[in-house]
């Protein structure tokens, strides 16, 4: 299934239960903007569990230690 298909499968599964759960009418643009707030915020929820799950398995180092590597492979001074 494309993505657009996914997309559009899951506004319309989105809407209607939107529109069952009996709260005040929504215009499709209304809808749509819930929605798409919606997927973002879960988007931002899954990147955070996963920074969690990579720190407590010890996927991570310390930020001075990786700013100091980004400036070592880009030649730039701490100034």
């Amino acid at each position: 299934m494309s993505s657009t298909r996914d997309d559009l499968d899951s506004f319309h599964h989105f809407a209607v239960e939107r529109l069952a759960s009996g709260g005040s009418p929504a215009s499709l643009d209304e809808l749509f903007m819930e929605w798409s707030d919606s997927r973002s915020r879960d988007e931002v929820n899954d990147a955070i569990r996963r920074g969690l799950a990579d720190i407590e398995a010890g996927r991570h180092q310390p930020a001075n230690d990786a700013m100091e590597s980004i400036r070592q492979q880009f030649g730039l001074s701490k100034g």
